[in-house]
């Protein structure tokens, strides 16, 4: 198997991969703790909350999600993170391909003596 064929299959790989993610989102979960005073005037640290937050228009946006979808969140904020790692790879292997044509096509031109 030559350096193009394994190219080829990793980007059939790649687009398999990409076709299988579904439910995706940008930003992160974390967790929000809030200061609070009492009533005695003592201040209280209360939570954690679950919090998602991405960023769009160039500001960030966080909203509290309710417990049980935490773990949604999360799986669909990594889904949204291997779609980016997949984009990439698969740039770099467009890239790769497009560089193997291109010596190729230089090697053919190179006139012969």
């Amino acid at each position: 198997m030559d350096k193009q064929d394994s190219i080829q299959r990793r980007r059939s790989e790649i687009l398999t991969e990409l076709a299988g993610l579904d439910r995706m989102r940008r930003g992160s979960v974390t967790e929000q703790f809030v200061e609070a005073a009492g009533r005695d005037g003592r201040h209280r640290r209360r939570g954690p909350y679950p919090l998602y937050t991405f960023k769009t228009g160039g500001k960030t946006v966080s909203r509290r999600i309710r417990g049980e979808d935490v773990a949604k969140y999360r799986e669909q904020v990594q889904a949204s993170h291997r779609f980016q790692e997949l984009t990439h790879e698969l740039m770099a292997l467009g890239e790769a391909l497009c560089d193997q044509v291109l010596r190729a096509d230089a090697v053919k031109k190179t006139p012969k003596l």
